[in-house]
């Protein structure tokens, strides 16, 4: 097994430094300023046009950073009418625990200089001497410090840069950011040694392939003047094979017509108990229908009776009114029209009762008669499945009868060659086989007389390369077990790293009203995994981050959260930001800076903020910078 200390980090503690001081001397608006900044946040003000980015591209320019020089020609940024510029960092170098940030140096202060010329030449130095960039950079890699990170130092529209580019990016600018690219490093670096390992395995296969084909060269020679006894017998077994080979064959075909009429008769089976079934529900619905007509036609009797009943019930109460109105003593009367009242109600009353009865059954007949005609359609297709399914049957049956009498004379013949023998090839193939060792019986040559010792030379190389293509295997699944280690490690600290950053990430955006992730897509494959970022506003469900679904003030302050959720792990102890706000409203805005001055009691680290806004209602920035530019010339003045 590979150590995992084969892919451990130093865990030795750096000393961190701090930019004490930038100096521009005939850079783009700047005759000549210094700007002292220190350690929390430095607030850089101003109005548009004031010179405020030229101070972070200043820096930007000292460090060496390469974004600088591919978005323009560095003989334009010295001041007009000059021929040479210089833009100067100086670093704290004061030691700490006994030790210094740049250990090779020992004075208290360190400083990057770069001077331009506007022939287009420049150089750098450092602490007054001519250095090479590659000094520059391995320098600012001792103190953690990569200027070409844009989570270091962001440029104007940088913000959007982040939030634009693809996930993959994303990962590997947060990993340079917090210090975890050797890990994606040492993948390559095992990538690179497997691919090596691969390449030497391939090489001593293709030789042990090469060797291989030499040796059956030899070997065929060797064997040739034994091989036409042997091919004789392998003539006889194939034609054996060949003879069973087609018996298989029709057995498998037997076979497949037993089962195939087995579940054929299965299936008439089921056809005919499911008709019995649908013919009894067929006749018990036909019962029915006779039992409700008989029912409906007593009730039409009953309904007749009541109808008369009440016709004359009626009849004698209009009578009765009549005798009554033209009678001169009505109790004289001997008929009750009380009583003619009643025998009318109660005839109404059955009537109406007889009539609902009718109803009710006249619904349970159109009912019951659907059923009947659902079941007789059912019984037709069923006696039409039956009728199909025997003449399949019928057929089935026929072709049984023939393939059964083929297989016994196949039988026969077979028998004929030699005992029964289980044949996994098809027929064609034996017969192509014997055709060929028809042909290889009768053009055999004389065998040469070196064969014998040519073939063992040859079987001793051929020895001699599978080992060294073992060794060529065990090296290449050690260099794949390393790989997967240093990958799994590397998984390990980002999703680490993430879950960290998404517990402080989702903190910010509730102050912001919102609500997001963070996570690593494909984190198997170090190509495709990538950093994804959702956020969703007021309410609605979190989206991925990207140019097209959030407005420019929602992708500037979610990135805003992610990237203060980031700073505590960070490894650069210097990071700048140019315009943060350039979308945000003025509530978030004062957010972001709240919460770059709570980062401040948290961690010991410099962070250089150029804003244009004013700052309202935050007091406690420590180091205020304001610059306004006079005349054509930039200015700075630090607040009190």
């Amino acid at each position: 097994m590979i150590s995992s200390r084969d892919i451990e980090m130093s865990e030795n503690e750096e000393p961190k430094t701090y930019v004490k001081e930038i100096i521009l001397e005939n850079f783009m608006s700047y005759d000549y300023a210094r700007i002292p900044v220190k350690q929390g946040l430095n607030v850089i003000s101003g109005p548009n046009g004031a010179g405020k980015s030229s101070i972070l591209l200043a820096l930007s320019v000292a460090l060496g950073q390469s974004h600088t020089e591919r978005s323009r020609k560095l003989s334009d940024l010295i001041r007009r009418g000059e021929e040479m510029a210089r833009v100067s960092v100086v670093f704290d170098n004061s030691p700490k625990n006994g030790r210094r940030p740049i250990s090779d140096a020992d004075t208290d202060s360190y400083v990057l200089s770069r001077y331009l010329q506007d022939d287009g030449t420049y150089w750098h130095e450092a602490n007054y001497e001519t250095v090479t960039k590659e000094e520059v950079k391995r320098i600012l890699s001792q103190l953690s410090i990569n200027p070409d990170n844009m989570l270091i130092v962001m440029h104007q529209g940088m913000i959007d840069v982040f939030g634009a580019i693809d996930a993959q990016e994303r990962l590997e600018t947060v990993e340079e950011a917090v210090g975890l690219s050797e890990y994606r490093e040492r993948i390559l670096k095992a990538r690179k040694n497997l691919s090596h390992k691969l390449s030497e395995e391939e090489s001593i296969n293709d030789m042990l392939e090469e060797a291989q084909e030499t040796l059956n060269h030899w070997e065929e020679e060797y064997e040739r003047y034994k091989k036409k006894k042997n091919l004789l017998e392998k003539k006889e077994k194939l034609e054996r094979e060949y003879a069973w080979a087609k018996w298989w064959n029709q057995k498998e075909r037997v076979d497949k017509l037993e089962s195939k009429m087995r579940e054929k008769k299965e299936e008439l089976q089921q056809i005919v108990r499911d008709l019995e079934k649908t013919q009894k529900k067929k006749q018990k619905a036909e019962q029915s229908l006779e039992k409700l007509d008989q029912e409906i036609e007593d009730f039409y009797r009953d309904l007749t009776r009541y109808e008369s009943e009440k016709s004359k019930a009626e009849g004698k109460i209009e009578i009765l009114k009549k005798l009554k109105n033209n009678s001169e003593n009505l109790n004289a009367l001997p008929i009750d029209i009380a009583s003619l009242d009643t025998n009318f109600e109660e005839a109404e009353e059955n009537t109406e009762e007889v009539r609902n009865r009718l109803a009710d059954l006249k619904k349970e007949r159109r009912q019951t008669r659907e059923k009947y005609t659902d079941h007789s359609v059912r019984e037709a297709v069923l006696e039409f499945r039956r009728e199909m399914v025997e003449e399949n049957i019928s057929d089935i049956e026929k072709d049984l009868n023939r393939s059964r009498t083929e297989l016994d004379e196949l039988e026969a013949e077979a028998k004929s060659k030699g005992s029964k023998v289980r044949v996994e090839r098809n027929s064609r193939d034996i017969l192509e086989d014997i055709r060929v060792t028809n042909a290889q019986i009768s053009g055999l040559d004389d065998v040469s007389e070196d064969a014998e010792m040519m073939y063992q030379d040859h079987k001793d190389r051929l020895e001699e390369l599978k080992e060294k293509a073992e060794e060529a295997e065990k090296n290449r699944k050690k260099a794949l077990e390393k790989l997967e280690i240093r990958k799994e490690r590397w998984r390990t600290e980002i999703q680490d790293l993430l879950k960290k950053v998404r517990n402080t990430y989702r903190q910010i955006l509730e102050r912001v009203n919102a609500i997001g992730d963070v996570r690593m897509i494909n984190p198997d494959d170090i190509e495709e995994a990538g950093l994804e970022l959702t956020v969703g506003f007021r309410g609605t469900a979190p989206q991925t981050l990207d140019a097209y679904t959030q407005s420019g003030g929602e992708r500037s302050t979610s990135i805003m959260c992610f990237l203060l959720a980031l700073q505590q792990h960070i490894k650069s102890p210097i990071r700048a930001l140019d315009e943060f706000e350039l979308h945000m409203d003025p509530r978030n805005r004062q957010m972001m800076m709240r919460e770059l001055l709570n980062l401040m009691e948290e961690k010991n680290n410099q962070y250089l903020i150029i804003t244009p806004g004013r700052l309202v209602e935050i007091e406690e920035v420590p180091n205020v910078i304001a610059v306004q530019n006079a005349a054509g010339s930039s200015e700075v003045k630090v607040a009190d």
